[in-house]
């Protein structure tokens, strides 16, 4: 069984090192969480509740791709933050190999821990990167969905990821490569303007030069996205 340690017990504990001056403000975790060697911190399918830091020990991820079911595994070592992402699920499984601990920080602690350690913003492009992947994957491999489906639950997502870094959650950047993006989504170029005109045709989009693409309804490209299927074609809620 997992105990609960209150962090302001640990005096010794790495996480008193961090400066009380901090820019960010003051950020503690929710809590610490001790775990014995072969217990699972959490696995795939699960809520994320929490952003993970391994504190003591080591902590396997471990998960496979759609088109391929041979796992795929990473060990994580103290001071390395995981949990990130933008789906709602975790996609793979977070194992201890050894006894060790972990620090629970809220969501929002996000900021405080990259200014802490400026590899988490590249640990949270890289979770990203692979969550894309897998729900492009999961996408391909199950049933047969129009462009527009595909193209509505991809806009609903990169614009979270705008909200999440501070930018217009309504405005796709014309930055956005067309060609990158239709390929991400299996589609030609030609049937990705076709299915953005028809998004537009419904009143969800809105071409709006020289800025981008701008989006009139996010919560109906979310709406639209979860009919296909129950969790939604990119697993966001």
């Amino acid at each position: 069984m997992s105990e609960l340690v209150d962090l302001r017990r640990l005096n010794t504990h790495p996480l008193a090192e961090i400066p009380p001056t901090s820019t960010a403000g003051c950020c503690l975790p929710s809590r610490v969480k001790t775990l014995r060697a072969g217990e699972a911190l959490f696995y795939v399918g699960e809520q994320k509740e929490f952003i993970y830091r391994v504190e003591q020990g080591l902590i396997s991820v471990r998960w496979s791709s759609p088109r391929d079911p041979q796992d795929l595994a990473e060990e994580l070592r103290p001071q390395q933050v995981f949990g990130l992402g933008f789906l709602d699920s975790h996609i793979y499984d977070a194992v201890a190999l050894v006894d060790g601990s972990v620090s629970c920080w809220s969501k929002s602690a996000l900021p405080f821990l990259e200014e802490l350690d400026p590899e988490v913003k590249q640990r949270q492009a890289l979770e990203t990167e692979r969550e894309f992947i897998h729900r492009r994957e999961t996408l391909s491999s199950g049933e047969p969905l129009q462009p527009y489906q595909r193209v509505a639950g991809f806009l609903s997502v990169v614009s979270r990821l705008n909200a999440a870094d501070g930018r217009d959650a309504y405005l796709i950047d014309e930055s956005v490569d067309c060609a990158s993006v239709a390929a991400f989504l299996n589609l030609d170029v030609d049937e990705l303007g076709r299915a953005l005109v028809e998004l537009q045709k419904r009143g969800l989009v809105v071409f709006d030069p020289p800025h981008g693409l701008r989006l009139r309804d996010i919560e109906a490209l979310q709406h639209w996205d979860s009919d296909s299927n129950s969790d939604g074609l990119w697993g966001v809620k």
